[in-house]
């Protein structure tokens, strides 16, 4: 195993790999324990790596376009207004809940049992109950926070919900877990457009934000910050959603403004491991793709029959890392004998005869 050792000895970015798409395609990060792993935000999917972004594939036929949480063997995750649950064994979909009157589901926090959900629009935080995944139920804990209420955790040592806020000079509020009653926890933080928040396994909270693009760090009571990431080659572009993986104390951020995952080391430098080299490639194994390129963004693919009839084409944002890609995920089939050409972000074209040998 091949370690590096850093410069600089409070933070490391150890992997920042990217989707070259529109902003607010990536929105979330979220991080599960029970298999050391990261999902990611993809469009409407939903991208796991094992390896820091080393390399993806999709977790099922999973829908996220916001807020995560991975509890009670589950993932729960907001996908286009609405929340689903998927078992984190299988992928499979346990349920789905549209909350009556929500306008724009943001951000999540969670215990055992329930969700603490945000509405960005219109200021309610409501509570979702998943202890039954195909019969959730929600309640509003708070009507209205009077803010734009963005990301949510639930600091439970104090049975608090903890939010921020969108907007310039935001603050930083607390509902209580029973009442709903609200605390102004900071009172103008002096920095914009609050988006995520998490924290570590000393309770001490990370808070992403727009304006500047940063994250600050925050003591349980929050009684004193400290800049925790920022600054020419942190990756943070428009830092949206996060999560900090006690397990590895690592601090993954979805970069809302560049279409970029990063993930930010803080704890034993000595323990980093070099990401490995890769080669752009098209392989196909008899069951799926696995497409690699060291730059993110679209894929072009199209299939044609051995007469050279066009039977089929599509494109795909993928990272930059060798990604799996099911053939029922780009709409082809084996059916008929083919020829694959593909297109990779890099604008290099790759052909193969999927079953017989790479071109």
């Amino acid at each position: 195993m091949k370690h590096i050792t850093a410069l600089a000895p409070l933070l490391i970015l150890i992997a920042t790999v990217g989707f070259a798409q529109t902003p607010g395609n990536i929105e979330a990060a979220e991080y599960d324990p029970t298999e050391n792993r990261w999902f990611i935000s993809n469009g409407t999917s939903l991208l796991e790596t094992s390896n820091g972004g080393v390399s993806y594939s999709y977790f099922g036929t999973a829908t996220a376009t916001h807020g995560m949480e991975v509890v009670d063997g589950m993932l729960i995750a907001i996908g286009n207004n609405i929340v689903r649950a998927y078992d984190l064994e299988s992928g499979d979909a346990l349920g789905a809940l549209s909350i009556s009157g929500a306008s724009f589901l943001n951000g999540m926090g969670s215990r055992s049992g329930e969700v603490i959900v945000s509405d960005f629009s219109t200021g309610r935080i409501h509570r979702v109950l998943i202890a039954d995944p195909a019969n959730m139920s929600s309640e509003v804990l708070v009507s209205t926070t009077g803010t734009t209420p963005n990301g949510v955790v639930i600091d439970e040592a104090n049975n608090r919900a903890i939010i921020v806020n969108w907007g310039n000079n935001a603050s930083i509020l607390a509902a209580d877990l029973d009442s709903g009653e609200l605390t102004t926890l900071v009172n103008g933080s002096g920095i914009g457009n609050l988006d995520g928040i998490d924290m570590d396994a000393d309770g001490n909270f990370y808070v992403s934000s727009w304006s500047p693009a940063r994250i600050t760090k925050y003591s349980n009571d929050f009684s004193t910050s400290e800049v925790a990431v920022q600054g020419a080659g942190s990756g943070l572009a428009n830092p949206a959603d996060i999560s900090y993986a006690t397990q590895t104390d690592t601090l993954g951020v979805a970069n809302s403004g560049n279409g970029t995952p990063s993930f930010h080391y803080f704890g034993d430098t000595s323990e980093l491991i070099e990401t490995p080299s890769f080669m752009e490639s098209v392989q196909w194994d008899g069951r799926q793709l696995t497409l690699a390129c060291q730059q993110a963004g679209l894929w072009y693919g199209t299939a044609f029959d051995l007469a050279g009839k066009k039977l089929n084409e599509f494109q795909i944002s993928l990272p930059g890392a060798p990604t799996q890609v099911g053939i029922d995920r780009i709409g082809w089939s084996q059916t008929t004998p083919c020829i694959w050409t593909f297109i990779s972000p890099s604008g290099t074209q790759h052909s193969i005869k999927p079953g017989l040998r790479q071109l």
